[in-house]
């Protein structure tokens, strides 16, 4: 039995074959193999019972995700807009002289793949890089340069990480050195707030449906997407719509260039997103 046979069946059977984990399934296959190579692909859709196509959608839609091997460690420097205006070219050009390597290559003993990434949600702290699952922030040619020789003694991109950032961002299980970089709190999201006493959900469970969405209106609640589109407008249209059956769906993806909005809102309040979920649903 093939290396990749054995991993994909133990990493099914992990989930008890259940297609709607498909991408914990996925991302796992990455993690230990490298890739998610076309064997791997007719493999999970063997042991989840779907089509072939269902897995490959999934495989091929995210950046992050490769149909060819990598190196164990990746680094993933940041391109957008306001990164190559903090300098990202020039430590671009740090890492590639560093690692003997070009942009979308991996180092000849396999173990370093040097690569661009759209926005990874750190425009306030550019020059940034995401390298395997930590985040270095405020880079330089220097630190480029210091970054790859650590990674060549270690391959460790965790043991590189120092100097944490603030907040939740500095939790022993977090230990990040992402800065929340807030300068002025609002009365809203960072008042005193109590996560489990829920008082915005326990006033709604006392409200009908339509009281509550009169309410989100009064208030004059906006989406926080680009268009700002009115929160009470969008759950009226919503209860309205057909079917008996709907989801609420938290949509906090930071891939537009210059977007980092709801970054902190997710690691310092991520209760307060929950709550307003639960009174959504």
């Amino acid at each position: 039995m093939s290396e990749t046979k054995t991993v994909v069946q133990e990493i099914c059977r992990s989930v008890n074959q259940d297609r709607t984990r498909m991408m914990d399934i996925i991302t796992q296959v990455q993690s230990r193999l490298g890739c998610v190579s076309s064997e791997a692909i007719d493999l999970i859709a063997t042991q989840v019972h779907c089509k072939r196509v269902e897995v490959e959608s999934a495989a091929s839609f995210y950046a992050f995700l490769s149909r060819t091997p990598k190196g164990k460690v990746v680094i993933r420097l940041c391109n957008d807009v306001v990164d190559r205006m903090n300098g990202a070219d020039t430590v671009a050009q740090a890492f590639s002289s560093e690692l003997g390597i070009g942009f979308g290559q991996t180092t000849p003993d396999g173990k370093i793949t040097l690569e661009y990434a759209p926005c990874i949600g750190m425009c306030d702290q550019a020059p940034a890089a995401l390298i395997n699952q930590e985040v270095f922030t405020y880079l330089s040619t220097d630190k480029a340069r210091e970054i790859v020789r650590e990674l060549k003694k270690h391959g460790d991109p965790k043991k590189i990480t120092h100097r944490l950032g603030d907040g939740n961002n500095a939790h022993e299980l977090v230990r990040s050195m992402v800065h929340n970089g807030i300068r002025k709190k609002g009365p809203v999201i960072f008042s005193e707030h109590d996560p489990g006493k829920a008082a915005g959900l326990k006033n709604a469970l006392a409200m009908s449906p339509v009281e509550v969405i009169r309410e989100i209106k009064t208030a004059r609640l906006r989406g926080r997407g680009g268009a700002g589109f009115p929160a009470g407008m969008k759950w009226e249209f919503t209860r309205g719509s057909e079917g008996t059956k709907k989801f609420v769906i938290c949509n906090a993806d930071e891939g537009e260039p210059g977007t980092f909005k709801d970054r902190v809102i997710l690691t310092e309040r991520a209760e307060l997103v929950f709550e307003g979920m639960a009174v959504a649903g």
